[in-house]
């Protein structure tokens, strides 16, 4: 895992963006509206102490249901999948967890029917892909998606591809996603494609993610991105068909997770938040992109993100930031720091005074 450790998470590297009110590391974005809905659950006592109560009664077994059957709604106006073909559903700690449960049981797969196995993704994408690919010993090919149309030519049949939408490369919701998942449901069948929806409610425009595609056979779920529920670690898996590793998760979960995410999205509908503090990312991302001499720096898709052309004349701390391929490559920075500031410094107690400072003491920035 180390080795494929991104530069930017190295200790001076992490030091001198968050000094700009940034990371490379994306970390989520803990609102009040976040806290607030933990407090409600947690001030019920009689309904959260309940919830552990009498296991052998078996009642807790289905208590993830109300979680999956509240995503499905709430995402309705994003995702569009056929829910009555997906009826394995799994609760797991984040998105991480799916990730590897599933990449796993494809390696199992690959030794049972003896064919060699292989992780295909786009060049810059969310790095628990390859890291936990590598870990299983799992060969991982790197794609450049301005080529996304000779990809079926390119992976080798009984392949995996992972990919994110919006996608983690840039923050913003890829276009071609729809005709990238037809050609290759056309074109190799027999290739599963695994989308990560990581970021469903994180973007304030409307868009669409369509999955009636036969050749997604599941797809994960993470409410750590748009809800700020990181160490919450919840989310989920949905999947065709069932998956043996996953099959304990109804009783190993995270009954107060799950509580807080489906309070969230009762709460909250799909583009809420994200609209709510747009205003905010685009202030995170002046006085930040003004900070690190990038005056491009702009709002991606995703709340959390900035991103801005990158090209070799910018800085080399800037630089550590580059993502995707050569022909795509762009300068792409996490705000949550900034924007914390910016919503409310006591929930920043740590880097806020020092940050808020600096602000004050550059005229560029503060305002």
């Amino acid at each position: 895992m180390p080795g494929e450790l991104p530069a930017y998470t190295d200790a001076h590297i992490k030091a001198a963006l968050l000094a700009a009110g940034a990371s490379g590391t994306i970390y989520s974005l803990v609102m009040p509206e976040s806290e607030a809905a933990l407090a409600a659950i947690v001030d019920d006592r009689d309904r959260h102490f309940d919830m552990y109560r009498e296991p052998w009664s078996q009642k807790q077994d289905d208590m993830h249901v109300a979680y999956f059957d509240t995503w499905t709604r709430w995402s309705r106006p994003v995702v569009d999948f056929p829910a009555e073909l997906f009826p394995f559903r799994y609760p797991t700690a984040g998105a991480s967890e799916g990730i590897f449960k599933i990449m796993a049981e494809y390696l199992a797969t690959s030794r049972r029917d003896g064919f060699d196995p292989s992780i295909h993704i786009f060049d810059g994408e969310y790095e628990g892909f390859p890291a936990y690919a590598a870990s299983l010993g799992i060969k991982v090919a790197r794609h450049d998606r301005q080529e996304w149309r000779t990809v079926p030519s390119a992976v080798p049949e009984g392949a995996m591809f992972w990919i994110s939408q919006p996608s983690a490369i840039d923050g913003m919701v890829w276009s071609d996603f729809p005709d990238f998942i037809d050609l290759m449901a056309a074109e190799c069948p027999d290739v599963s494609v695994i989308p990560d929806l990581t970021y469903v409610g994180s973007v304030a425009r409307a868009f669409t993610v369509d999955l009636h595609a036969p050749n997604i056979p599941a797809f994960v779920i993470s409410h750590s991105k748009p809800f700020g529920g990181y160490y919450h670690r919840v989310g989920g898996v949905f999947s065709r068909t069932e998956l043996s590793s996953l099959f304990g998760n109804k009783w190993f979960k995270n009954l107060q997770s799950l509580a807080w995410a489906t309070a969230m999205m009762m709460r909250h509908g799909v583009f809420d938040l994200p609209r709510k503090y747009r205003a905010v990312q685009e202030e995170a991302a002046r006085r930040v992109g003004s900070a690190l001499g990038v005056p491009a720096l702009a709002p991606a898709d995703v709340m959390l993100l900035g991103i801005a052309p990158a090209d070799e004349g910018q800085s080399d701390l800037v630089k550590q930031v580059f993502r995707g391929s050569r022909t795509q490559r762009v300068v792409r920075l996490c705000l949550t720091p900034g924007m914390t500031c910016l919503i409310d410094p006591a929930m920043a107690p740590i880097t806020g005074p020092s940050l808020l400072e600096s602000w004050a003491n550059d005229g560029g920035v503060a305002g």
